[in-house]
């Protein structure tokens, strides 16, 4: 059981280790071997997702699109498409969905090592193109002058939105080679589930297509402690499971200085990363959750 009094008292991340796993923590510390969000976990990330982290989606997909100068959906070269899109480690789905909703991509693609995750981002699939159906009926409805067929019904429930475009795969981030060429990756608060995110970093580079960009958006281990665990926000007090997870993913993060140190190994020099603020300021949450982006995130594009 996770004491919130003690845990909001603890002084560093090497103090709140020890207190939550009776283990010393020294740099980045891979406390789960498990890299896979399975059962109870999976399940609880995807309702704190869909009960109180839409709009962190909507904003995250908007920073990716504007960071990256990916074409969105209302671009005004709508005839042309921005290729395929690749997420790594997509969990229940939820971003994946919101950059369909944003771009104009043909071929989404979410990824993750965890089958309990993919079946919840099926399912998620499945109900936001049911609601996609009900939006586009009533949006005929307000047309004054137009009047659907029972033919433009009838395509419409042959080809419901989002399903022809979006595809989620099980699979681990260190074999892509059936996934094929991607003109954009996204990885948000992935990296550090990975144990060895140099061989998950060289994995997606190897499969961009030339010019293609990786983003990525991830927490720093460096980040101030009560900054972080300010963070845990009451939706994630509220499920035990969810602050000891969150807890344990703190000691593998990167800092900055270990992805660039890491990237530049790898030979990749194209590369900017600055701190974690969203370049779209105007998308503001209705539930008033602070994530202190620009404090305890950074974001990192990579060019091919």
């Amino acid at each position: 059981m996770v004491n919130k009094e003690e845990l909001m008292k603890t002084k560093s991340l090497e103090e709140a280790i020890t207190l939550l796993f009776n283990r010393v923590s020294n740099g980045r510390n891979c406390i789960f071997t498990q890299e896979a969000m399975n059962g109870c976990v999976a399940r609880e990330y995807d309702y704190l997702g869909k009960s109180g982290r839409q709009e962190t989606y909507k904003k995250i997909a908007e920073d990716f699109k504007r960071r990256t100068g990916c074409y969105g959906a209302n671009h005004p070269a709508t005839n042309m498409n921005v290729g395929s899109i690749l997420e790594v480690g997509c969990g229940s789905g939820l971003l994946t969905l919101e950059l369909a909703e944003q771009t104009n991509s043909d071929r989404i693609i979410g990824v993750d090592l965890s089958a309990d995750m993919i079946t919840l981002a099926k399912s998620n699939l499945e109900r936001r193109s049911k609601e996609r159906t009900e939006e586009i009926k009533e949006f005929w409805k307000r047309l004054p002058r137009y009047q659907p067929s029972q033919e433009d019904y009838k395509k419409l429930s042959e080809n419901p939105p989002l399903l022809d475009r979006i595809n989620f795969l099980t699979g681990s981030v260190y074999d892509l080679s059936n996934i094929g060429s991607q003109n954009y990756i996204v990885c948000r608060n992935a990296l550090h589930r990975f144990q060895h995110p140099e061989k998950a970093l060289k994995q997606m580079y190897q499969i961009l297509s030339p010019n293609g960009k990786i983003y990525i958006r991830d927490l720093r281990r460096d980040a101030n402690w009560q900054t972080v665990l300010e963070r845990i926000g009451e939706r994630r007090w509220n499920t035990q499971t969810l602050v000891q997870d969150y807890g344990g993913a703190m000691a593998s993060m990167l800092t900055t200085q270990e992805l660039e140190k890491t990237l530049q190994s790898m030979g990749v020099t194209d590369f900017k990363i600055t701190d974690g603020r969203y370049i779209n300021g105007e998308i503001k949450s209705p539930d008033n959750i602070k994530e202190y982006e620009k404090d305890t995130e950074y974001v990192c594009v990579i060019r091919k």
